[in-house]
């Protein structure tokens, strides 16, 4: 390798890298003409020690940490490469993401520039912070979209949000639709209650946890049973539909669909109930 191709720089502590792709497609009038697209910028500060090898295009930096920010997107870590042929950031030794309210957080994570498209590794965290209470997501490992604000995680998964607790193997959070849907023996506790199905799904903008397939809830004495169940966590009704059955104390109810209040306090029925009631 010649003195020219590979280039060490340290210590530097801010850089500035320009990569600007234009394409023209046959002559066009003036007028016509689309403006210029912005140039995408990589900025690079904090690095105690930059290396580039012009032979592969690749920018090393070490520091504690490096900060590479462009535009919105700031991504944090001791060590950072920068593949500027390929379009991806490569950072180690503990990372922090962070995009407009979402903030992702682990050992390892690559960074895929043209989809905005991030995939970490190890004791990854994944925050939304886009109201109060937070939305927190735990994981071995995560991928997902900052462009689309949708992520996947996988082995052995949990989010926790305000008093409700998911957990489950696999996790798929749509931050635009504000929706959490977990699977892999999914299960949830919320309010000293628990919630298991086949699926559970938190709907963040209605408050509302919702089990689908062979779903059960409890809370103390009252216990339920039905194809879906849902709970409203606002005013802590639980709605039971399909083939519901509902257990309060030694007291039995059946019907089609079965609502109640989680304390057992009010229960109603519709569709072919059956109530059993076994006095005091």
């Amino acid at each position: 390798m010649s003195p020219l191709q590979s280039r060490r720089l340290p210590p530097v502590r801010h850089v500035i890298i320009w990569a600007l792709v234009l394409a023209a497609v046959g002559p066009a009038p003036a007028a016509a003409q689309a403006p210029a697209p912005e140039p995408q910028v990589i900025e690079i500060t904090g690095a105690s020690y930059v290396e580039f090898d012009e032979a592969t295009g690749m920018w090393k930096a070490e520091g504690q940490p490096v900060a590479v920010t462009r535009g919105r997107t700031v991504l944090r870590a001791p060590r950072v490469r920068y593949d500027q042929r390929a379009g991806v950031v490569a950072a180690e030794g503990g990372i922090e993401l962070a995009d407009r309210g979402i903030v992702v957080s682990g050992d390892t994570a690559d960074l895929r520039l043209a989809e905005d498209r991030v995939r970490a590794a190890g004791n990854v965290k994944i925050v939304s912070a886009r109201e109060a209470p937070p939305t927190e997501m735990r994981a071995p490992e995560a991928d997902g979209s900052l462009r689309t604000r949708r992520f996947s995680a996988t082995g052995g998964v949990s989010l926790v949000r305000g008093d409700a607790t998911l957990t489950g193997r696999r996790l798929d959070y749509d931050d635009a639709a504000r929706v959490a849907v977990v699977t892999g023996e999914p299960a949830a506790r919320f309010r000293e209650a628990s919630l298991t199905a086949e699926v559970v799904t938190l709907l963040l903008e209605q408050e509302m946890l919702r089990g689908e397939g062979s779903a059960q809830v409890r809370r103390g004495e009252l216990s339920g049973s039905a194809r879906r169940v849902e709970v409203r966590s606002r005013d802590s009704v639980v709605r039971l539909i399909g083939e519901a059955l509902l257990v309060r104390g030694r007291d039995r109810v059946t019907a089609e669909e079965i609502e109640a209040a989680l304390d057992g306090s009010r229960i109603t029925t519709r569709g072919n109930s059956r109530v059993v009631v076994t006095p005091p």
